[in-house]
């Protein structure tokens, strides 16, 4: 029941940050943005829902990044962090309220934006299966827990830009590999698991010339494992915290 007030709690706090927002106004701004240049493009249809893939996966760290620091720094204005940190008997329960929250505004955000493309372009070309997007809707949703729980603990222990500014790395990590300078590599690095998975989606279902990852089976094991224990950690590390001001 007390983690059931805190969840509402949360979603009550929505309304006075620009949160929810984001998760609602970005994702439809692209979508418009995206549409309305396929429209009048002469791109080749199979690479024009790549490329629209590929800037999700690129901007997904930059956001999350942003977005996990506006929440720890209203929970800052609100009282350095009292509110969090207050919670009895479980103190970690008031940060995994936040962090589902997190993750359901990013689940709802991510079907907007490729559901929503899907539906725009099989108006204009004849789109890839439906089921390759739902594949590619949990590609994105759950590649992005990690960073959520990386970027929770980035905003909450440092600060705000070092959140943003890490957010912007990744995105630039993510861009350089899926070139050829991720093969070998892109399992060690979580931000890069989106673009990768993504890819080889697209390209098994339009039938492209794909070449075999012999690392694909490596970066599904080191996904799951990975976003598992960093959820954990969070959770254990955040039952030791005291506040950032106590710690510098």
């Amino acid at each position: 029941m007390k983690f059931k007030n805190l969840l509402i709690t949360d979603i009550m706090k929505l309304k006075s940050t620009p949160v929810l927002w984001l998760h609602l106004l970005v994702p439809m701004i692209g979508l418009m943005v995206f549409l309305s240049y396929y429209s009048v493009s002469s791109m080749d249809g199979f690479m024009k829902q790549k490329t629209y893939i590929t800037v999700m996966c690129v901007a997904f760290p930059i956001l999350i990044g942003v977005i996990t620091a506006m929440v720890a720094e209203a929970e800052d204005q609100a009282g350095n962090y009292r509110n969090l940190l207050n919670v009895f008997p479980v103190k970690w329960s008031a940060l995994m309220s936040k962090y589902l929250v997190l993750i359901a505004l990013g689940a709802l955000s991510t079907v907007i934006a490729v559901i929503g493309f899907y539906l725009g372009m099989s108006q204009m070309i004849t789109a890839l299966p439906i089921g390759t997007y739902f594949a590619l809707t949990g590609i994105l949703f759950g590649c992005s827990l990690f960073l959520y729980a990386f970027h929770l603990f980035l905003s909450l222990r440092f600060s705000k830009s070092v959140s943003v500014g890490i957010g912007i790395f990744e995105a630039l990590i993510v861009a350089l590999f899926r070139t050829g300078m991720g093969d070998g590599r892109w399992p060690y690095f979580p931000c890069a698991w989106s673009i990768r998975f993504a890819w080889t989606t697209i390209t098994q279902s339009g039938k492209g010339i794909m070449i075999p990852d012999p690392m694909m089976t490596l970066g599904i094991v080191l996904s799951i494992t990975v976003t598992i224990l960093a959820m954990v950690l969070l959770m254990v590390w955040f039952s030791r915290w005291e506040g950032r001001k106590s710690e510098e």
